[in-house]
């Protein structure tokens, strides 16, 4: 990464890159020590996620109103691009900026804004489950085989969403893609991270919640249609510029470019809520 950052700076003085990846992959452990490895190599990154753009909760709750799962956080629609946009604006003209930021701890564990701070550097990374997600045709196996009406149905909706962000992606100068072996291990990540927010004191998503989560997740913008990096894209969206592959513990398996990285199967979603442990 930190090679990458020093690549692109030789061709933009302020470059923006965007890190994705299922949820729990460690985006957000990974960008902070980005921040701290980017420093020891010269640069002063400024780490935001797209979780800090989330709206505020009441107006995050009547946007996603709809959402079959119950959720009010995490898909297309639940963040506020305007403020996003002028982030990555502001710090390509001055490399400063202003970013929200978000307490996932607030609410219950539904999270809420709580306040705002000023950034300045030189590197602006962008890290996100959805990051760089692009609009896709849904077929009848979308989102994974098996889906529920209601699942299709939120799919669709989500994939005509990702035409807002096609503007904020196109702001980003490449991608980093953080990827599972097996799709399944996004669950054991999110619980895990569920644990740590517990044992913290603040409030954190039951088992059921979670499950729920990880569904709405996978139905709003599955990595295999909307992340692809096989797919070239032609439509002013920043390229995937590395690929990299973790185990269920997390650990290194292997990076590299697009195409040389195994890329995980679809996952077989059951339609039953109960069933956790396939959930990608």
């Amino acid at each position: 990464m930190a090679h990458l950052m020093g690549r692109l700076r030789q061709t933009h003085p302020l470059p923006r890159i965007g890190l994705t990846g299922v949820p729990g992959a460690g985006k957000t452990t990974l960008g902070l020590a980005m921040a701290v490895l980017g420093r020891a190599y010269g640069f002063s990154p400024i780490v935001a996620s797209i979780d800090d753009y989330y709206l505020p909760l009441p107006i995050r709750a009547e946007a996603m109103a709809a959402n079959p799962f119950a959720i009010d956080r995490g898909p297309p629609g639940s963040h506020d691009l305007i403020w996003l946009n002028r982030s990555l604006d502001d710090f390509a003209a001055r490399g400063r900026c202003s970013i929200p930021r978000f307490d996932k701890g607030l609410a219950g564990g539904r999270g809420d804004r709580s306040g705002h701070g000023e950034h300045r550097g030189d590197v602006f990374l962008l890290e996100g489950w959805m990051v760089g997600g692009r609009p896709f045709p849904v077929g009848p196996e979308d989102p994974h085989p098996g889906a529920s009406a209601a699942e299709q149905a939120w799919c669709t909706r989500c994939s005509h969403m990702l035409a807002d962000y096609t503007g904020t992606w196109e702001r980003l100068h490449g991608l980093v893609l953080v990827l599972p072996q097996q799709w399944r291990h996004s669950l054991r990540w999110r619980l895990q991270a569920e644990a740590r927010q517990r044992r913290r004191g603040k409030g954190a998503l039951s088992g059921v919640q979670l499950e729920r989560l990880l569904r709405c997740f996978w139905a709003s913008v599955p990595p295999h249609r909307a992340l692809q990096p096989a797919q070239p894209p032609g439509d002013g969206a920043p390229p995937v510029m590395m690929v990299v592959s973790l185990d269920g513990r997390r650990r290194l398996v292997d990076v590299g470019l697009p195409g040389t990285v195994s890329w995980p199967a679809p996952a077989q979603l059951s339609s039953s809520s109960s069933s956790a442990s396939s959930t990608g």
